[in-house]
This record gives structure tokens, C-alpha cells and sequence, in this order.
């Protein structure tokens, strides 16, 4: 199973960078004229650009078959803030962690500087405050702090797609039927396209198998997506992914995946921007060797709103004692 969920991580955060959020006048209207790869690919090529905005989250996790790990739920996350740019932003969260106990707190980022406010802290540790700076713990602890290129990481899923069979459209797969509705967001209204994405596991071995394959001996993708493994790893994953005992094992584990629903809706304004994402996805895994069971159901949103309003991030002042600066840790 971590082998798995190794691989599948690899695979999910190309996804995930690349199902981004997302200025052509009237773009609801014309999106009308236009076929549904047309509008999606449009709203991708905006969303490089979107940054300055403001959001809200909003997350729920129901688990069955998990409890013996304290893992009961159901379990909240809410978060709220302004995002300037990629290493500029703030934001308030709340988690309820389904056992009785609930953890808040405040996330500032401005250059390489992280301040996080959690009360929390002050009880086990006696400071509300952590602050870190980024490089120097990046350093510190042998792993980078970059956010990847989201253009960078988009020819690299081309690449994979002209140089073998598959595609990451071969699992994460765009309905060919889009929709103009109202959405709300922020408690507003406005006219938007719909697209929907949904994961289909269906062969999903091939793909995953192909694309590590591909990033190991794509020079640029390895640096992306394995940056941080040793050449000794790189080299012992390698061997795995030519051994049919590990491709057997992996199906095997997929096999045991049941996707219920497993789906992400866009909703892109007139200007192609995405103002919304709605989450589902619903899970069951089943290992009848290990006789274990569990089931996950995670649904959600994130709006976007506020968009090229948002002013510059000022981190708060508070007094230095109240702070356990990370950096003196190692």
C-alpha cells in the first residue's frame, strides 16, 4: 500500500498543478460557441496567471473502518485569506478534527518568512507563534521550498503524451459536456461555465507505471518530481518499475480501490477565470489478504473572489517572546 501511495502521489501532484485555478470579454457567452476541450483549455492557460485573490475553503471527511487508528470523524476544514502571489499570502484556519477537539489558527507568508499563530501551542509548547525562515529551513532540512512552475510542469505532461501511449487525461478525464449556470460564490451570483473532471482507476497501472518511467528518464521531470530522493532511490525505484512482481502488486492494490465518485467541478467566469471548484471524491479500499476494509468521503469547495483586489500582506507584530523561531530548532 505505501508503494501505492507513493506512486499515485507522483501522479496527483502533476494533477493537481495542472487542474489549477484559473481576459477575453463575455467569455460565459462564447464558451457557448466553443467545444468543451476549447473552454478548459483556455481556463488553464488564464489560471497561470491568476494569483491575486481572495478565498475561501471549505472541506468535510467522513471515515468508516479506521477508528483503531482514532481515525472516527467526521472531520472539518474551513480556511479563509488573500493570496498576492506565490510567496506572498495569509489566511485563517479552522479544523475540527472529529474527536471532541477543535485547532484555529492564522498563516502568514511573505518572501521567505513564515509566521503561524495557533493557540494551541501555547498550551504544549508555551509560544503562540511559530516563524521560520523558509530557505534557511529548506536547507536545513535538505528539502526545497519552490512552488513548481505550473508551465514548466504542463510541458512535461505534454512531452509524456507525445513520447508514449498514455496521457494523465487517461485517469483524470474531461466530460465532454459543459453547462452556463449561476453559481454562487462569496454569497454572490454570477454566470459561469461548468466543466466537470472525473478519475477513472481503469488501467491506471499502465499509466502510473509509464509516467514514473517517463520522469526518471526525463531529465527536467526528474528534477521536478524527484528532486529530493537520492540517486540510490531513484535507481531502486527504477529496478521496481521494470519487476513484474511490483506491477502485479500494484494492480493488485488498485484492484482494491472502489471509486464511487470521484469528480471536480470548474466554474469559469467571462473572463475564463475559476471563481469556484467543487470536490468529491468517494472511496473504498478493500484488502481481503489483510481482511482490511475502510471507506473515505471527502467533499468541499474553494471559492475565489476579490480577484486582483487583494493589497499587500503585512506580517503582524507581536512581541518576540511570544515566538519560537523554527530555524534555532536544528
Amino acid at each position: 500500500m505505501k508503494k501505492l501511495l507513493s506512486l499515485l502521489l507522483i501522479l496527483t501532484l502533476a494533477v493537481g498543478i495542472f487542474v489549477g485555478c484559473g481576459k477575453d470579454k463575455d467569455g460565459v457567452e462564447a464558451a457557448k460557441e466553443m467545444t468543451t476541450q476549447e473552454v478548459f483549455e483556455k481556463v488553464q492557460e488564464v489560471s497561470q496567471e491568476m494569483t491575486n485573490t481572495s478565498f475561501l475553503a471549505d472541506f468535510d471527511l467522513e471515515m468508516t473502518g479506521l477508528e483503531e487508528m482514532g481515525l472516527a470523524g467526521p472531520m472539518g476544514l474551513t480556511m479563509t485569506g488573500d493570496i498576492k502571489d506565490a510567496e506572498n499570502m495569509k489566511m485563517t484556519m479552522d479544523i475540527d478534527t472529529g474527536m471532541g477537539m477543535a485547532i484555529n489558527g492564522d498563516i502568514y507568508l511573505t518572501g521567505n518568512t513564515i509566521l503561524i499563530h495557533a493557540p494551541l501551542l501555547q498550551q504544549f509548547m508555551g509560544y503562540a507563534y511559530l516563524k521560520a525562515d523558509l530557505e534557511t529551513l529548506a536547507e536545513q532540512a535538505g528539502t526545497p521550498i519552490s512552488q513548481p512552475d505550473p508551465e514548466k510542469v504542463k510541458a512535461i505532461l505534454e512531452r509524456f503524451e507525445e513520447s508514449t501511449e498514455y496521457s494523465i487525461y487517461d485517469i483524470v478525464k474531461l466530460d465532454d459536456t459543459k453547462e452556463t449556470v449561476e453559481v454562487v460564490v462569496n454569497e454572490e451570483t454570477h454566470d459561469a461555465t461548468k466543466l466537470t473532471m472525473n478519475v477513472d482507476l481503469t488501467d491506471a497501472d499502465d499509466v502510473i507505471f509509464a509516467f514514473v518511467d517517463f520522469i526518471i528518464n526525463d531529465e527536467e521531470a526528474k528534477e521536478l518530481f524527484l528532486g529530493t530522493m537520492t540517486e540510490e532511490d531513484i535507481a531502486l525505484m527504477q529496478e521496481e518499475m521494470a519487476n513484474e512482481e511490483s506491477r502485479a502488486e500494484l494492480k493488485k492494490a488498485l484492484e482494491s480501490i472502489t471509486i464511487n465518485e470521484f469528480s471536480i467541478v470548474m466554474y469559469a467566469n467571462a473572463d475564463y477565470q475559476t471563481i469556484k471548484t467543487e470536490f468529491v471524491a468517494d472511496i473504498s479500499f478493500a484488502d481481503p489478504d489483510l481482511g482490511q476494509e475502510f471507506s473515505m468521503k471527502l467533499t468541499g469547495f474553494m471559492d475565489y473572489f476579490n480577484i486582483g483586489g487583494v493589497e499587500e500582506i503585512v506580517l503582524p507584530e507581536v512581541d518576540p517572546s511570544e515566538i519560537l523561531d523554527m530555524n534555532e530548532m536544528y
